[in-house]
């Protein structure tokens, strides 16, 4: 029997770490499809003031098609 999926991409944003980053934007699409793997495309950060730093990480989510 064949799948089907299709990928969705976002970016995960928290000031906690790279890998909170990437929970926070599985979650997300989690919460409508059904997510089956992730691929890490890319992690950058910023500067939010003088001593709190913001990972942020894009994500590409493969789920399967309904």
């Amino acid at each position: 029997m064949a799948s089907i999926f299709e990928y969705k991409e976002v970016v995960g944003i928290s000031t906690e770490g790279i890998e909170a980053a990437i929970k926070q934007a599985l979650t997300a699409v989690a919460d409508t499809y059904n997510v089956a793997w992730f691929e890490m495309q890319s992690v950058r950060g910023r500067m939010v003031d003088a001593t709190t730093v913001e990972y942020q990480v894009t994500v590409k989510i493969g789920c399967k098609a309904k």
